[in-house]
């Protein structure tokens, strides 16, 4: 790893618990209009206040709302999303951004997406091998989001109930292929049980950061996965509407933040937020 890596790589998790809590606003470039995030600056503003270490922005919002990041959390920027909600398929996501942009933005990641099991696998997977080269390149680390073609439909719902990949050992062969490709951080589904999980885990080398997926409306719910998750060996969380959609944004954020970085239970993670 270059030292450029290294440096962007410590500066997106906690030094001491040497975990990440990731959050994510680059869906309004996906899934139809969702009012809670129409007010860009206030919601990182929010998020970084509750103790985000990362925050996870489409170019344009990166540029609307960096002030509210600049000396309190890292940025990580989103460099592909040809695919919307509302287009013929969810699989047809080539890059909107280059890494070199991502670095003049001040981006310490790259973000990229890639699905296994559908007809686009090679053209995903190529865009990622490619994004690897220039992140070699200019010491830029990528987090790729690698997911199976059965929770496709499910990850770009606005809201739906929880729901965990059909096949555990598809969700471990995801992961395997983004680090195979080059991604430096994987992000990915629970698996539902954490058995499997951290099998998952010791199947990928490079550290891997455990998303939420739609908005579930069950906190409580919420933070026991996460704790699970955790509990397995996952590097952090990835979070967005779950957080961004809750009562008290902040106070969500804080309640991740203690499980993730102090190793609280759900149950003190809870008196955040009641």
């Amino acid at each position: 790893m270059s030292i450029g890596k290294e440096m962007r790589v410590a500066r997106l998790f906690d030094a001491k618990s040497g975990r990440m809590v990731l959050v994510t606003i680059d869906h309004g470039i996906c899934i139809k209009p969702m009012m809670e995030i129409a007010d860009i600056r206030s919601v990182v503003r929010q998020l970084v206040e509750g103790g985000a270490d990362t925050v996870l922005l489409t170019p344009g919002m990166a540029k609307q709302a960096y002030q509210e990041i600049a000396g309190k959390a890292s940025l990580m920027v989103r460099i592909d999303g040809t695919a919307t909600s509302i287009g013929p398929d969810l699989t047809n996501d080539d890059l909107i951004y280059s890494v070199e942009a991502a670095c003049a933005l001040g981006a310490d990641a790259v973000a990229t997406f890639g699905v296994i099991g559908v007809p686009r696998e090679a053209q995903l997977s190529r865009k990622i091998g490619e994004v690897t080269q220039d992140c070699e390149r200019f010491g830029m680390p990528q987090l790729t989001e690698m997911i199976p073609a059965s929770i496709l439909q499910h990850q770009f719902a606005e809201r739906a109930d929880r729901k965990w990949p059909e096949e555990a050992e598809v969700m471990s062969f995801s992961a395997r292929v983004a680090a195979e490709l080059g991604a430096d951080i994987v992000k990915g589904y629970y698996t539902g049980d954490p058995e499997s999980f951290k099998k998952a885990i010791e199947y990928c080398p490079v550290p891997y950061v455990v998303l939420s997926g739609p908005a579930a409306g069950d906190p409580e719910v919420l933070l026991k996965f996460i704790r699970e998750a955790l509990d397995c060996g996952a590097a952090g969380v990835s979070m967005g509407r779950n957080l961004w959609t809750a009562d008290d944004p902040a106070a969500m954020t804080r309640a991740v933040c203690r499980l993730v970085h102090d190793d609280a239970s759900v149950e003190e993670a809870l008196k955040e937020i009641r």
